[in-house]
């Protein structure tokens, strides 16, 4: 997992380096709606990963199976559509990010087909605890977009080269993924050697999957619309230079933001496979997970906040004056919504509700407080912090003083 996130920081220094500050702009905010629109995808890694830890845990092998089929089925079928609305939609994307060329709306097309894809069988891998194939599988797909995109800008494709690599490294990971699940999507071979709980033959209901959908679904698109709404919104209010310096600083920040992602991979079907009436062992987990996060998350924020004009130097190559006052506000914020990410993930793993009201009106706040204020770039980071450390605090809350929950009743 080190490995993935080392290859996607070294894809984003070489195109931080290489990329003017204005196609590097373009390329992230492009980067930024794919997040956006990826969030169907997302939310089926997580569901996925809450049920096959559940029937794995239960033995209950078809269920396993079918799960794997229908989801691959039909997020094939969104995929489609939204590769489609994307081709209509670019025109209006082109004017409102301030992006000139129509062809890079085709190529994020392309690449959110592929990407819709691939948390079907990444989250089959997570779910069965197979940690060792998926970290194998990220790697491969951080290895080649890294790779593929130093090669295709140096040929002189820019943008679009960058983009494609990206598309390449989702294609052959899915190939690659579900070669490794093949067994449990083609004959549902057992994975433990006891008797299953339920009938050979026994058909499964993904209705129970799609009501898993939407505590899930609003919690990935909440926390993706936070952590990444500013960045396009600052595209479209301020100018594609101003734009790319904020770009340039966030790449400081994301980095934050992904350091304890390894973390919520092993503790979601950790927590999920857990039975009822566990709650310390749960509390437990959550503690352990938030003391690791905390402690990446913390070194690298006092580096951040000590240093942000050399590691902007290191990033980039140069000093961007711009940017080097917008890091220590992204290192901040990225720090919160780290920790929050766990929190969110515990909730979800634990099936409780009371959270999403108050995520759903902190991300709206945040979204409409933009909008309202965003005369310099620094007033838009200040209104992220107040949003995000208001969350984490709350998520806490929420998880460790159960006894008040009223929501999740």
């Amino acid at each position: 997992m080190g490995l993935f996130s080392l290859f996607n920081l070294f894809y984003h220094l070489f195109m931080l380096r290489h990329l003017p500050p204005v196609d590097y702009g373009d390329l992230n905010t492009l980067i930024a709606v794919l997040m956006l629109i990826y969030i169907p995808s997302s939310t089926v890694q997580v569901t996925i990963t809450r049920f096959i830890s559940s029937f794995r845990d239960q033995s209950q092998y078809d269920r396993m199976r079918e799960l794997l089929r229908q989801l691959l089925l039909r997020m094939s079928v969104v995929a489609f559509s939204i590769f489609l609305l994307i081709l209509l939609a670019s025109r209006f994307l082109s004017t409102f990010l301030q992006i000139s060329s129509h062809s890079l709306f085709v190529l994020l097309g392309i690449v959110l087909f592929f990407g819709l894809l691939l948390p079907v069988p990444w989250g089959g891998l997570q779910g069965l605890q197979k940690f060792g194939s998926l970290a194998f599988n990220y790697i491969v797909n951080g290895g080649l977009k890294f790779g593929l995109g130093v090669l295709f800008v140096f040929l002189g494709w820019g943008v679009s080269g960058a983009l494609g690599a990206v598309s390449i490294s989702y294609f052959v990971t899915i190939i690659l993924s579900i070669f490794m699940l093949r067994r449990y999507i083609l004959n549902g071979e057992k994975l433990l050697h006891r008797e299953p709980t339920i009938k050979e033959g026994d058909p499964f209901s993904v209705s129970e999957v799609y009501r898993y959908f939407f505590p899930a679904g609003i919690t990935v698109l909440c926390f993706m619309v936070l952590t990444n709404v500013d960045l396009i919104l600052v595209k479209h209010f301020f100018t594609p230079t101003e734009a790319g310096y904020y770009s340039i600083a966030q790449i400081v920040g994301k980095i934050i933001l992904f350091l304890p992602f390894p973390v919520v991979t092993v503790m979601f079907p950790k927590l999920s496979c857990s039975g009822g009436g566990q709650e310390k062992k749960k509390l437990s987990i959550l503690g352990q997970s938030l003391i690791i996060a905390g402690i990446l998350c913390g070194g690298a924020l006092m580096l951040g906040l000590l240093f942000p004009s050399p590691i902007i130097e290191i990033l980039s190559g140069k000093i961007h004056i711009e940017s080097v006052s917008l890091v220590k506000y992204f290192c901040l914020n990225m720090t919160f919504f780290s920790l929050t990410w766990i929190s969110l993930n515990y909730h979800l793993a634990t099936q409780r509700r009371g959270f999403i009201l108050p995520l759903l009106c902190f991300t709206l706040a945040q979204i409409v407080l933009i909008l309202l204020f965003h005369k310099t770039m620094t007033q838009v980071l200040f209104i992220v912090s107040i949003i995000a450390s208001c969350l984490l605090g709350i998520n806490l809350f929420l998880a460790y003083f159960p006894s008040r929950k009223v929501l999740n009743r």
